[in-house]
């Protein structure tokens, strides 16, 4: 289904484009200040328990998640209460072999061991039963986790989370890490500012939302590690072709270079690789574990990729596709079945359910991707009779059924999707603004980074050129990707269109076209040219608004 354009500015408005851009999604530093720790919940009790801690030198565990947020929350919290004086060790889960969260037997392994107070990172707040146990057993846990409430509070000492019924803390989309942060900011942690290069790491590894206090925490941490000192960070940024080619390392560079690289240790091997370079201070270790995650995270590719293919090649002849598209692997790595998902689900504009066979002792573990406006969880929570376990949230799921169930199961979902398929909202392609081609200046790109750190709740900004005329296009490696020269006003702009080959069949030279992009600049043989990197293309149609004088405040201007 094609998406709906929805423009939400454009040059019939005051103003650049960087303005138009930063008043319509109204982003103001008043409310990316950093707020007191202590108006979190629990917080007083949290530092007065750990204080208690280190001056009677009980021996502190952090239990961690195996992706990034989990791994830099373990990293930050160990370094910050070990300068703070506390005794403290560090525990991470296996995924395949232990899975999500804190589990029974792994609290029955912790009550048998030396630890006086618990810390949990990235977990814990929907871990009832092994925290009844605790409780019941004597220990003292603290919680530090930044996931949604889904039953009864555990009975801990402290919970810091900002969700929790009755928290006052003014941000509510913290990544664990930066729960974890704020509460080494209550102990007084001496150590802060040097510590928020794993909170940028996690914050936009864990795709948080680059919003309000997460956007001066992640720009704060993005200066940390452009002046260097990790030696883990400074290992990853020094592989080949992980630093942008001019230097300028960002949340991109976190969002697509280091952070899968942190977390293909938990996919594919064991979370405690990535822990163990962003705790450690000796740089040969640090040069030699960057590089078995670099080999890692290229052995993930393949395996994801090669799923893909046959995924795809599976599709090539199906005809009509149904509401869900699923897939059953024999042998597809538990670690890598949701960035399966999330490629197909991306291609093929459908929802996506990938699911794998590789435990052999008759259970399937799978993990479903969605598109906007269709609840998977709750989609398959429909089919709960059928299931061992799930859980997950709009876009994203995971789930667990025995081998005897699987193919009701995926029968039932297939008929209750096929019977929702209709009543679907049409997806939508936000614009941030119409330009004209005299605004697409050489100058633009750097105006933009006023926008800058961008991921998700603040995405790279999308523009769009309305009533272009196509001058040329063609294909570049071998047909799979489009290239592109339009014309309008007397100037033109190059654009690339990445994966879209096949539409050169559908664009007509002096066709008049729309086209919605992200800037880029093309630097090659000493020239650095403005350079369009196309998400979408149309026939040109009228742009709403576009004849008229400046619109009303707040108008909005929909593509239909």
């Amino acid at each position: 289904m094609r998406p709906r354009w929805q423009v939400q500015s454009g040059p019939w408005e005051p103003g650049g484009v960087a303005a138009r851009i930063l008043r319509r999604r109204g982003l103001d530093p008043q409310t990316e200040r950093q707020h007191d720790p202590f108006l979190m919940l629990d917080m007083e009790r949290a530092v007065e328990r750990i204080q208690r801690a280190i001056r009677e030198r009980e021996r502190i565990l952090v239990f961690g998640d195996y992706d990034a947020d989990g791994v830099t929350s373990a990293a930050l919290l160990r370094q910050g209460l070990a300068d703070l004086g506390a005794t403290v060790a560090v525990r991470l889960p296996h995924r395949v072999e232990e899975g999500y969260g804190l589990q029974i037997a792994q609290m029955r392994e912790i009550l048998d061991g030396p630890t006086d107070l618990l810390l949990t990172a990235d977990n814990g707040t929907s871990a009832l039963e092994p925290l009844e146990l605790a409780a019941r057993e004597g220990l003292d846990v603290i919680v530090v986790d930044h996931h949604s409430l889904t039953g009864p509070l555990p009975p801990v000492v402290a919970l810091l989370n900002p969700h929790q019924p009755g928290c006052g803390y003014p941000f509510k989309a913290l990544a664990a890490v930066g729960v974890a942060w704020k509460l080494l900011e209550a102990l007084g942690w001496r150590g802060l500012e040097r510590g928020l290069d794993l909170v940028a790491l996690g914050t936009v590894a864990d795709m948080a939302q680059l919003t309000g206090e997460n956007r001066s925490l992640v720009t704060r941490g993005l200066e940390v590690i452009r002046s260097g000192g990790r030696p883990g960070l400074e290992a990853l940024l020094a592989l080949p072709g992980v630093r942008p080619p001019q230097g300028g390392v960002d949340a991109r560079t976190l969002a697509w270079q280091l952070g899968p690289r942190i977390n293909c240790a938990g996919r594919l091997a064991g979370a405690e690789l990535a822990f163990r370079l962003l705790d450690g201070s000796d740089r040969r270790e640090a040069e030699a574990l960057a590089t078995q995650l670099d080999a890692l995270n290229q052995e993930r590719r393949r395996v994801q990729d090669e799923a893909v293919a046959q995924a795809e090649h599976a599709l090539k002849d199906a005809g009509e596709l149904p509401a869900i598209l699923i897939f059953v692997g024999a042998d597809w790595h538990l670690g890598v079945i949701g960035l399966i998902a999330g490629r197909l689900c991306q291609s093929w504009e459908r929802p996506v359910l990938v699911l794998s066979r590789v435990l052999g002792n008759g259970l399937v573990k799978g993990s479903a991707r969605s598109v906007p406006g269709l609840n998977i969880t709750l989609a398959i929570a429909r089919q709960r009779d059928l299931l061992v376990d799930f859980g997950g949230h709009a876009e994203a799921a995971g789930l667990t059924l025995r081998e005897e169930h699987l193919h009701e199961f995926m029968a039932r979902l297939g008929e209750d999707l096929e019977e929702r398929a209709p009543n679907l909202p049409v997806p939508e392609l936000c614009v941030d603004s119409a330009v004209a081609i005299s605004e697409l200046t050489l100058s633009l790109p750097a105006e933009l980074e006023v926008l800058e750190p961008c991921g998700t709740g603040n995405p790279r900004p999308r523009l769009g050129l309305f009533g272009a005329k196509v001058e040329r296009v063609f294909q570049m490696s071998q047909g799979k990707h489009l290239k592109l020269w339009l014309q309008a006003e007397g100037q033109r702009a190059e654009a690339v269109w990445w994966k879209h080959g096949l539409q050169a069949e559908r664009i007509r030279y002096g066709q008049e076209v729309d086209v919605v992009f992200e800037l880029g600049l093309n630097h090659w043989n000493g020239r650095t040219e403005l350079q369009l990197v196309l998400e979408d293309l149309r026939p040109a149609e009228a742009l709403p608004g576009a004849a008229r004088p400046t619109p009303p405040a707040g108008a909005d201007f929909l593509h239909v």
